[in-house]
């Protein structure tokens, strides 16, 4: 026996002692058996009689069984590298509910009175507005005094584990207008826009009778978006709620903001960033089937029977996506408004980097070829 059959040999008694241990934990389905059990015998074998080796392999037109080997290494290797992606991609997950629940549980039982003795005298008061906060103590205040001076009292803020001084800023706010309902939900540590949004869904999803709402708004907190939009939401809603009183199924269940519909008004976008955005349109329609002119939008009104059917599960901006998703699959009606955005020096450098944006497609296909 040569040195490198010994090794051979001695890395297939490994590979099954692994299985072993594996099966031992009840950690092994039939493939890993088939993979583990039948994979470290034939290396045995191979390692005893290499020329066994070779015919085997010349059955299925190779020449040199070294060869296939190291095709079905590569093969097994993307396998594992992901199924340990899934396990992990699943560990986030658990780890973001649980400091989603963590947050809202906290706020409901040491507050929930805010709610409960609250009573609605507006329009405006069927309106919520969730913004996940994360490192923008510069800009996030004035976004609120924007929302307070459009007339909007009720605001679910999620505080996505800032490292600056946002939460001190969120909590002076909430001191400033007293008589807003401005719930400020805290993340012990950043799990992401997505994971932020996913805690202000749950809550207005659990709590939005008690809230005492008709339609939820997404909004970001870095000054891009412009609160006066709301009127031309409103405008569209009033509209179709009359247009079809007597008809409710065909009523709307969303409106998606747009940046590329005729009246839009977009301040400052850097061309590559739209060029990104008409490929991610593509993408969209290509693998979710959702004919949406904007699809990485964040301003969103909501009704509440809706925003219940969402389901988000990515902590990232992945999440946008998974709406996407859920709007084609869910066959849910939907209208796109026009809308005036500003792009300031500042939000560019704050939310996402147009690199960024291939990490964000590499999270898709994942997602979407082989997540389970």
């Amino acid at each position: 026996m040569s040195l490198l059959q010994f090794i051979i040999l001695i890395s297939a008694v490994v590979f099954v002692l692994f299985w072993l241990d594996l099966y031992k934990r009840k950690k092994m389905n039939v493939l890993h058996f088939f993979v583990f059990f039948v994979g470290g015998a034939m290396i045995v074998a191979f390692a005893l009689n290499q020329e066994l080796l070779n015919q085997f392999w010349r059955f299925f037109g190779i020449a040199r069984g070294a060869d296939l080997l190291v095709y079905v290494s590569l093969i097994l290797l993307f396998y594992f590298y992901i199924d340990i992606l899934n396990k992990h991609t699943k560990d986030k997950f658990q780890l973001t509910r649980l400091i989603s629940q963590g947050a809202i549980n906290a706020w409901y039982s040491q507050n929930k009175d805010q709610i409960t003795h609250r009573h609605t005298t507006d329009e405006r008061d069927d309106f919520v507005f969730n913004i996940r906060v994360y490192n923008e103590e510069k800009a996030v205040g004035a976004v609120i005094d924007e929302i307070v001076d459009a007339g909007f009292r009720k605001l679910v803020l999620v505080n996505d584990g800032s490292s600056d001084n946002t939460l001190q800023v969120l909590q002076d706010k909430k001191k400033q207008y007293p008589d807003m309902l401005m719930i400020i939900l805290d993340h012990t540590i950043n799990r992401g826009g997505g994971a932020a949004n996913q805690t202000g869904y749950n809550f207005i999803k659990k709590y939005g009778d008690e809230l005492k709402i008709k339609w939820f708004v997404g909004f970001d907190s870095d000054g891009q978006m412009n609160v006066k939009d709301m009127e031309t939401f409103m405008k569209h809603i009033h509209a179709d709620q009359k247009l079809w009183s007597d008809a409710e199924h065909k009523k709307p269940d969303l409106y998606l903001w747009s940046r590329f519909l005729k009246g839009s008004k977009v301040d400052n976008m850097p061309e590559l960033r739209k060029m990104i955005l008409w490929i991610a349109k593509l993408v969209t329609r290509i693998f979710y089937g959702a004919n949406i002119s904007d699809p990485h939008n964040g301003y969103r009104v909501i009704s509440l029977p809706t925003l219940r059917k969402f389901v988000i599960t990515a902590d990232g901006m992945h999440y946008a996506n998974e709406v996407n998703e859920q709007i084609k699959r869910n066959h849910m009606r939907y209208i796109e408004i026009p809308v005036h955005i500003r792009y300031t020096e500042y939000s560019l450098k704050k939310w996402q980097k147009n690199s960024n944006s291939l990490k964000l497609a590499a999270e898709m296909i994942y997602k979407k070829l082989f997540f389970k």
